[in-house]
């Protein structure tokens, strides 16, 4: 039955919400702050997605969450209809990600990682399912690899892959053969390793004049399919050298400004990495809001925002084990580990445990698409949150 009930909502988790979103404004107007009188329209608009996100979520959570079962059969061919559709539309920097209609601009692929995540739940969680079966699981793999290839190929590799954890959270609860789960993910780390170390030694583009040609003759061949940008994040990940030049710039600036905040930090608007332009202002509001929230609020700042992702994730949890049936703990499960992904991943590059990626950090980073899908799988958090039985 639809409806929000005030009694039964959970006040903590969208106290929180409200909480990260404030501070999403005030760091995003900070992002673009140059002096007294010069700053962009870019935290305008993300007050309109904020806002917009929010009264998503409540209407998310007016909706009984069971109803999305009835929907997958509709909403999961329109999402493929929309990757598909993207390759229409003229590229943006290189990559067709983007649908852009009279200065609207929507991202699919935010809105494709909580319907796939929908739709593998409710294949998994229907009553007839005999989740033990290889067909079963081919199945599922193959839900969930269509919109990932899609995605892949806009280029945007790093949204595909986020997905993966999120699916295999979701097939282990489901009791999924296990030997299945342990050799694809044995696969795909070794996989991974084997493309980090051909992308490191591959031969470069243009051959090094300066090394003799015995040194140059044992370089790999060049990866296919991989973009250069994707491959020299990794390589400046891997090398000791930070490329300040080019692709390891944003890496040392990030660096930079989380380390140079201190305990307190410099104080709100006085950020001089972000104000004097060293942390580049396209991606400063963007992936790398949290370096600019740790230069100006400090240690202190970061760790409040880590604790209310704490909060955020718990509580989302806390959902997960009291859900009243198998396709609502598993919804909860497969977005508990997707934004814990983003949250983990975004705030790990910053500081340099992984490379540089274009994963946004959630509820916080500027983005209209992001924003409101996630605001919508955290509403669908609180509709399930509103059903569940006290356990």
């Amino acid at each position: 039955m639809n409806g929000l009930a005030p009694k039964r909502m959970d006040w903590t988790l969208t106290g929180t919400i409200l909480a990260l979103l404030t501070i999403s404004i005030l760091f995003v107007y900070s992002a673009q702050f140059q002096a007294t009188g010069s700053v962009g329209s870019t935290w305008q608009r993300q007050f309109f997605f904020g806002g917009a996100g929010f009264g998503l979520y409540l209407l998310t959570a007016w909706f009984d969450y069971r109803v999305l079962i009835r929907w997958v059969g509709w909403l999961y061919p329109i999402i493929i209809g929309l990757l598909l559709l993207v390759f229409l539309f003229p590229s943006i920097n290189g990559a067709h990600r983007w649908i852009n209609l009279s200065g609207f601009t929507i991202q699919p692929s935010e809105v494709a990682k909580p319907i796939t995540l929908i739709t593998i739940a409710a294949f998994l969680s229907a009553p007839d399912r005999d989740r033990e079966s290889n067909q079963t699981f081919l199945w599922a793999f193959g839900l969930v690899a269509l919109p990932l290839i899609l995605i892949a190929l806009e280029p945007d590799l790093s949204t595909a892959l986020v997905m993966i954890p999120s699916v295999i959270a979701m097939l282990l609860y489901a009791g999924i053969k296990r030997k299945w789960l342990v050799r694809t993910i044995i696969g795909f780390t070794l996989f991974s390793i084997l493309l980090c170390v051909w992308i490191k030694y591959e031969a470069p583009l243009i051959a090094d004049q300066n090394k003799p040609m015995a040194a140059q003759k044992w370089q790999l061949p060049t990866v296919p399919l991989l973009e250069p940008y994707q491959k020299e994040r990794i390589r400046v990940f891997l090398s000791d050298n930070v490329d300040t030049a080019d692709a390891g710039w944003n890496k040392l600036q990030a660096q930079v400004a989380v380390g140079s905040g201190g305990l307190r930090g410099k104080g709100y608007l006085q950020g001089t990495q972000n104000m004097l332009g060293f942390l580049p202002r396209t991606v400063a509001p963007t992936d790398f809001i949290f370096c600019v929230i740790a230069e100006e609020m400090g240690f202190i700042g970061s760790i409040s925002i880590l604790l209310l992702y704490m909060l955020l994730l718990g509580r989302c949890l806390r959902t997960a084990w009291r859900a009243p049936d198998e396709f609502g703990r598993m919804v909860a499960i497969g977005i508990i580990t997707l934004l814990f992904c983003h949250i983990f991943i975004n705030i790990a590059m910053t500081i340099g445990l992984l490379p540089i990626t274009g994963l946004p950090l959630p509820l916080m980073s500027y983005g209209g698409s992001f924003m409101i899908s996630t605001l919508v799988a955290l509403g669908i958090i609180q509709s399930i949150y509103q059903r569940c039985r006290i356990r």
